[in-house]
Formats: C-alpha cells, structure tokens, sequence
C-alpha cells in the first residue's frame, strides 16, 4: 500500500482536509495545532460537532473499513496544522 502524507491548514470555516477517493485503504488524520479542531464526513464541517481531535496530538485513524467521500476540518481561529496520512 502507498501511503500518503500531507499538512492541511485548517480555517474557522469548513475546510476540504481530503478529496473523494474510492480507492482509499487507510486513513489517518492527527491535530497538530494548539486548538481543537473538528471533522466532518460527506459534508461541511461544523464546530462542536462530529469527530473531535483535541489539541496536541489528537488523532482518528481508520484501517479496516475507511470512510471514501470527502472529508472536511474546521476549528475556531483558523490557520490550524492537520497531519494526513492516506493509503491506497
């Protein structure tokens, strides 16, 4: 499998943290920012909802069954590090 690792920079707005991809295996996605930041699947993200990373090294990670359509990040000041790890 070939991995992927990417930063996103996360905004106060909903942010495209990855594309669709049918052929995605493997998902990892860790806050590397001094600020919660919130995930969305399918749809824009919205605070204090969905998938929370906490600050510092929060992370979710997906390995058997891994979620294809976009996924979307915000958190509340903006300009916020997003470490992503994919794999097909």
């Amino acid at each position: 499998m070939k991995r992927t690792h990417t930063t996103i920079t996360v905004g106060n707005t909903s942010t495209l943290v990855l594309a669709a991809d049918l052929k995605r295996e493997h998902l990892l996605l860790i806050n590397d920012s001094d600020e919660i930041i919130y995930i969305s699947f399918g749809q824009p993200a919205v605070a204090n909802t969905g998938i929370r990373l906490n600050a510092a090294g929060g992370s979710f990670e997906m390995t058997d069954t891994v979620y294809q359509q976009a996924i979307y990040g915000i958190c509340a000041s903006g300009s916020k590090k997003l470490l992503v790890t994919s794999g097909k």
